[in-house]
């Protein structure tokens, strides 16, 4: 009998399979050693799902999907208070390299606007209640560059602690270059979580990261950052973008040169729907893995000595492969549960995404031609169904037979669909399911080289970020 899933090998040799309806990872030789463990596997009730265990006809009514975002979503509200930024990214998702995305243009939103959007997210926060009473209201200012409009953020603030009687989280993803010290002690006084876009060491980041006239912005964002550390005395989050120009040897010296930041994010260029990669060649790419490939040795290395540093940047470079290949969830059940059947794709309205129009939006990733509700309506509950259902519908018939169906990163940002068709590059999912096995495979390498390093390091760096946010807070 034919094991249901794809074996892959780690680097000692070592074989394993990885079952895809179950979710799961076995040794092959801990299943070969014994015949009767293959029947036995066979029998679970979740080891092979049918298309009935997919529901794959299944329609969701538009009060089943409001009592999922009542239970389940209303994560936060990310208010666009401006479209406006006075930096011009080469890889900005507004910078026409990318379709279905609007372009830089200089729209801000009203206070009248933005005080409905809180208003609106306030009721629904009441009315979730009593599904979901553990739920913490959480606020994002974004943008643009939410600081061009730090005085809408300053008033959208105080209405909302006044709203929510200060229970309530805000964040804020900036640019850094606006953050002088008034911005400083604003958000140090609210216990702002703060996460200040850098691309690492100096030439990185100003290769990509220009001001609107075109000049380098790493000298004045990094200084900020210090200002801003000193103030509120623990490291400052940063988000880090790269692309195959990006030598992450550097990187980690960067990090590890300016341990005052953390890095909270490590992301690629978007790659999907874009011309942004027309510029590279087969040799970009190797140049770019030759550099990578050095710094994870360093990293193995370490792993094995257990001198890796949960904080440092070559651990967020790698220790996230790892524990996210941990902490898939083991699925014997004989029904899929999950109103999303396939990929990693969230129930519209488990965040809130406003535009400077007051439109409500599935977050703000997603091109603006999904619109779920607005600041006067709310959430449009039937416009919500409509998406699952058409999403589901397509997915699930364009990706049953995918072994990495349960684990699959794609979403709308990165799935094109229209009324009657669905459109996901073949190649691309080629590339994605490769790169999966190869995560799985590098994985349970370390895992092999030192067992108890992926549970210190899970422990270690999360209890460390908490730490930090609870300080900040």
């Amino acid at each position: 009998m034919k094991l249901n899933g794809r074996e892959f090998t780690t680097k000692s040799g070592a074989e394993y399979v990885y079952l895809s309806d179950m979710n799961i990872v076995l040794s092959k030789n801990a299943i070969e050693a014994y015949p009767q463990r293959r029947e036995l596997l066979s029998q679970i009730p979740g080891y092979k799902k049918t298309n009935e265990y997919y529901d794959c006809y299944r329609e969701y009514t538009p009060e089943e999907i409001k009592l999922e975002i009542m239970k389940n979503g209303l994560c936060e509200l990310a208010i666009e208070v401006t479209s406006a930024c006075n930096f011009r990214c080469e890889y900005c998702v507004y910078s026409g390299k990318y379709e279905n995305q609007r372009l830089h243009d200089y729209q801000n939103m009203d206070v009248t606007t933005v005080f409905k959007a809180i208003d609106k997210y306030y009721e629904l926060i009441e009315e979730g209640i009593e599904y979901n009473s553990d739920r913490t209201p959480v606020i994002s200012y974004y943008g643009g560059e939410p600081l061009v409009k730090f005085d809408l953020i300053k008033k959208c603030t105080e209405y909302a602690k006044e709203k929510f009687d200060n229970n309530i989280l805000f964040t804020i993803t900036t640019n850094g270059s606006l953050m002088n010290d008034d911005v400083i002690d604003f958000f140090v006084n609210e216990k702002f979580n703060v996460v200040v876009s850098i691309d690492g060491y100096k030439e990185n980041h100003n290769r990509n990261r220009k001001d609107v006239k075109g000049n380098p912005t790493f000298d004045s964002v990094i200084e900020n950052a210090r200002k801003l550390f000193l103030k509120q005395g623990t490291p400052v989050f940063t988000s880090v973008v790269f692309d195959y120009d990006t030598d992450f040897v550097l990187m980690e010296k960067f990090f590890r040169d300016n341990d005052f930041l953390v890095c909270l994010s490590i992301n690629s260029v978007n790659p999907y729907s874009t011309t942004y990669f027309d510029k590279y060649t087969v040799d970009s790419y190797d140049r770019f893995k030759a550099k990578l490939d050095i710094l994870m040795k360093e990293f193995e290395l370490s792993v094995v000595d257990n001198e890796a540093n949960p904080l440092a940047f070559m651990s967020r470079t790698f220790g996230d492969i790892c524990t996210s290949s941990f902490m898939r969830q083991c699925d014997i059940s004989k029904k899929n549960n999950k109103i999303i059947k396939h990929t990693g794709a969230c129930v519209p309205g488990n965040k809130i995404f406003v535009d400077v129009n007051g439109d409500f939006y599935i977050c703000e990733k997603v091109g603006r031609s999904i619109v779920i509700g607005n600041v006067e309506e709310g959430i449009n509950y039937e416009k919500c169904a409509q998406v699952v259902n058409r999403y589901n519908n397509l997915v699930v018939h364009k990706c049953r037979n995918c072994v990495i169906r349960n684990n699959c990163k794609r979403c709308y940002v990165s799935i094109d669909m229209d009324e009657n068709k669905i459109n996901i590059p073949a190649e691309s999912c080629k590339k994605q399911i490769e790169d999966y096995f190869a995560d799985l495979s590098f994985a349970y390498s370390i895992f092999e080289s030192n067992p108890k390093w992926i549970g210190r390091y899970f422990s270690e760096y999360y209890d460390a970020i908490n730490d930090m946010m609870v300080m900040l807070r």
